[in-house]
C-alpha cells in the first residue's frame, strides 16, 4: 500500500507545484502578504516606445503604444495612493478620451483587464462620472511594472470611487467595452 501512494504523493505535489490548480485573481492584495502590495514582482525594463501596451477593444479594436499614450497625457494628478499610501504624482489621460474614436453608449460597460487577467467591470457611465483616469508616469518617470504598470487606472480624490479600490486596476493590458 506505501509503495502505491507515493506515485499519487508526488504527482499531487507536481501538479501544485506547477499551477494545477487556477485561483482568483483578488484586486486588494494583502499587504501581510508582501511588503509590495502589487505582489512580489521582480524588475522588468520599461516598455519601448514603440510597445503596444494597451488595447480598446469594442467594435474594432484600437492598439496605443507607449509613445501614442504619453503623448496623450495632458495633466497630471496628485493624490495620497491607496495601496502604498504615500503622496504621489501620476501622469494622466481623462479615461474617456481614449474612447474618441468609439466611444461607449449610455448602456455601455467597461472591463479593465490587467496582465494578471484580473478584470474590473462597470457601466462605461460610472468610470467617466468619477473622474477615472488612465496613469502613464509616476513622478516624473514610468511606473514599474512591481509597482503596477507601466499604465493602471487611478481616481481623483474627489471622486467617489476614490476609495473603491476593486476599480484601480494596475498593469492594464485592455479596456473592452461590452
Amino acid at each position: 500500500m506505501k509503495i502505491r501512494l507515493i506515485p499519487i504523493l508526488l504527482s499531487v505535489f507536481l501538479l501544485a507545484a506547477c499551477g494545477g490548480t487556477k485561483s482568483q485573481p483578488t484586486a486588494t492584495p494583502s499587504a501581510s502578504a508582501s511588503s509590495n502590495p502589487y505582489g512580489s514582482g521582480f524588475a522588468v525594463s520599461p516598455p519601448a516606445d514603440t510597445d503596444v501596451v494597451l488595447t480598446i477593444k469594442g467594435s474594432k479594436s484600437i492598439d496605443f503604444t507607449m509613445k501614442q499614450l504619453r503623448d496623450m497625457a495632458s495633466s497630471s494628478i496628485t493624490i495620497k495612493e491607496p495601496f502604498v499610501k504615500t503622496i504621489q504624482t501620476f501622469g494622466v489621460i481623462s479615461l474617456k478620451s481614449l474612447f474618441a474614436d468609439e466611444e461607449p453608449t449610455n448602456s455601455s460597460s467597461l472591463n479593465t483587464v490587467a496582465l494578471n487577467d484580473y478584470a474590473f467591470k462597470a457601466p462605461a457611465k460610472d468610470f467617466f462620472g468619477n473622474s477615472a483616469f488612465l496613469a502613464i508616469s509616476r513622478n516624473g518617470k514610468p511606473i514599474p511594472m512591481d509597482a503596477g504598470g507601466p499604465i493602471r487606472i487611478v481616481f481623483d480624490k474627489n471622486s467617489k470611487w476614490f476609495s473603491n479600490v476593486d476599480a484601480w486596476n494596475w498593469s492594464l493590458r485592455s479596456i473592452e467595452i461590452v
